[in-house]
């Protein structure tokens, strides 16, 4: 069964067991340059972060029960709005729950749906109870809980408010030891009363915070390394005086500071310059970027934007093509924004502002009449010690070869094989979570044997893809044909669920671990390593439910953590790559198997287009 965690969907707060420590593996790396229109249209840089946060309609409360005359007991009050309630009651023991929802107004007649939803998608013998107030039965309403013992749990609630709780943090550079803050607003005119956060550390310990009064942010520092679970409660009034009780879940990559870069030493040569950074004795791998500027004529003029991969040594290369091509004058040449980023967080570990870098007496070869593919990714010969896994499934083997690609945490192919023909080879890597470094190593690995291929992916695998074309030489530089990624799912944008439903795992037992880079804040941080020229190598779709005249989602419990349209697991809008293909939205398709709509890997159709328009 092909789970909705293919998607990398539960983020559960229990680490997974990792592997053994591997031997290190000179792996073949690029020098990427983009061009200076990628600067100008923003593609590689860091977006604002109130840009990109996490927001809800809902509120995801702990349910910790109170023993009351003998029983177990725990109670919550609704501000029911006129488009009625939904309730989702998550527990590892629903049978220990009975349920009460009524009204406070005794004389009004209540209107209540009940039922159950399975969760054979991720845990064969799991179901939840949801419930729903039918519309214009405004009003409070009380949820009471009862049960012979302590059940713990969580209740899910979209009490239909129309104000939006939005939260982000304030800098993308979440570090160890420094402070880290959330700032919440509701839309609407509506406004906060209350803020509070609960946060998890990667080692399991749970403190509170609560904004001073009369503030609506909440910092905390993170004392670990790794993976921060944060919920924050917000309590509101509305424009017409409702209250509000709403929630955001998020998941914030405390990363380990770096050694500085420092000043940079500068080399040239007819062909090339090396920007050489101090050296980082760790051996940590990191991604290096930064954008170079020069003038002409007194006036600022972007040259190109370089990044690659870099160990113990930190070095940038430009090809003197790009000077030569810009017009700018070699002894105004300076580095701007000058970024080292966590190569499995993507979390920025140093940003420096500009630093002057000026060249005198270097010869310059002629402009070049066009951008050639050396000038965007280097020659190959440039290697970086990693971490990598030999692993070869039986179906690779050499050739020019097509790649069935999962996402994460699945437990087999999505894709209905059949429909594919040709020289076809599925990738393995089942029930793990891994950073987009760590699977774009695995999909390398696993295509060695390959003389060439090309990729149709699932949800993470489709950002592997991308990663692995970015920054590493492999079998997909060599494919031939029209669409190198064709991608389905796909959340380059990053999904809430990646937080939002991180508890999932804790109640149900389930899941492979945290995965940082599918939240907002790290996709954004990745996507701004990404320049144009790879992006164009994707093709990408999206789908979601069937929305006709009724309620319609995929599944009852994300639709109530994401914004509609979604297949279930990502929203649409986080389903765009700005650069890329995008190749139409289709409803009728959830995001797996086990959900309401068909999974959208099994769609005949689609799946023999990507498959007669593939390169291999």
């Amino acid at each position: 069964m092909t789970h909705w965690l293919s998607a990398f969907l539960i983020a559960p707060l229990i680490a997974c067991v990792s592997a053994s420590a591997q031997p290190l593996t000179p792996i073949p790396v690029k020098h990427i340059t983009a061009p200076p229109s990628d600067i100008s249209a923003g593609l590689v840089k860091l977006p604002d972060p109130s840009s990109i946060p996490v927001t809800s309609h809902s509120a995801l409360l702990p349910v910790h029960m109170e023993h009351i005359d003998g029983r177990w007991a725990w109670s919550t009050t609704l501000d029911v709005q006129q488009r009625g309630a939904r309730i989702a009651l998550l527990s590892a023991q629903p049978e220990s729950w009975s349920t009460t929802l009524l009204p406070n107004n005794q004389a009004r007649i209540p209107s209540i749906e009940t039922g159950t939803d399975s969760l054979a998608w991720v845990a064969p013998d799991r179901e939840f109870k949801h419930l729903s107030i039918s519309e214009n039965q405004e009003g409070e309403w009380t949820l009471t809980l009862n049960a012979d013992h302590d059940a713990p749990g969580f209740v899910l609630i979209d009490s239909g408010p129309k104000s939006t709780l939005s939260t982000h943090v304030n800098t993308l550079s979440t570090l160890q030891s420094l402070p880290i803050t959330l700032h919440s607003s509701l839309d609407a005119g509506s406004r906060i009363t209350s803020l509070a956060a609960e946060i998890t550390s990667p080692s399991g310990l749970v403190s509170s915070e609560r904004a001073q009064h009369g503030t609506t942010s909440i910092t905390f520092i993170p004392e670990e390394v790794g993976s921060y679970s944060i919920r924050v409660t917000a309590h509101g009034v509305s424009a017409n005086g409702s209250d509000i009780l709403l929630t955001t879940q998020h998941l914030i990559d405390a990363a380990p500071q770096a050694p500085l870069l420092k000043q940079a030493a500068v080399q040239s040569s007819d062909a090339q310059i090396v920007f050489t950074f101090d050296p980082d004795d760790s051996q940590r791998r990191t991604i290096l970027a930064a954008e170079v500027w020069g003038q002409i004529d007194g006036q600022p003029t972007a040259v190109a934007w370089i990044s690659n991969i870099v160990g113990q040594s930190r070095t940038l290369t430009l090809d003197t093509r790009w000077i030569a091509a810009s017009g700018v004058d070699p002894s105004t040449l300076e580095l701007r924004e000058i970024r080292l980023h966590d190569i499995d967080s993507m979390v920025p570990l140093e940003i420096i502002d500009r630093m002057q870098v000026p060249l005198t007496g270097m010869p310059l070869p002629q402009a070049p009449s066009k951008i050639t593919q050396d000038m965007l990714t280097g020659k190959q010969g440039s290697l970086v010690p990693a971490e990598i896994t030999p692993q070869i499934t039986q179906s690779a083997g050499p050739g020019h070869r097509l790649m069935l690609v999962h996402g994460y945490c699945t437990d087999a192919v999505p894709f209905t094989v059949s429909h594919f023909s040709g020289d076809l080879a599925l990738f393995e890597d089942f029930e793990q979570s891994r950073s987009h470094d760590a699977f774009a190593l695995e999909l390398l690995s696993q295509s060695s044997p390959m003389k060439s291929f090309g990729v149709v992916a699932h949800s993470q695998g489709g950002m592997a893809a991308l990663h692995l074309r970015t920054f590493y030489w492999s079998g997909l530089d060599w494919a031939r044909g029209n669409r190198l990624i064709q991608t389905v799912g796909a959340p380059y944008q990053g999904t809430s669920l990646a937080g939002n439903a991180a508890v999932l795992g804790d109640i149900f037992g389930f899941g492979c671990g945290t995965n940082d880079n599918m939240t907002y804040s790290g996709s954004a941080n990745w996507l701004s390593l990404i320049p144009t020229w790879a992006r164009d190598d994707v093709y990408y779709y999206t789908t979601s439910f069937e929305d006709g005249f009724f309620f319609d989602y995929c599944n009852i419990v994300t639709d109530l953590l994401l914004s509609d349209p979604d297949d279930g697991v990502i929203e649409r809008s986080a389903g765009q790559l700005s650069g890329a293909h995008n190749m139409g939205h289709l409803e009728g398709w959830c995001h797996s198997d086990g959900m309401r709509d068909p999974g959208q890997c099994t769609d005949q159709n689609r799946n023999s287009i990507m498959n007669q328009e593939a390169r291999r």
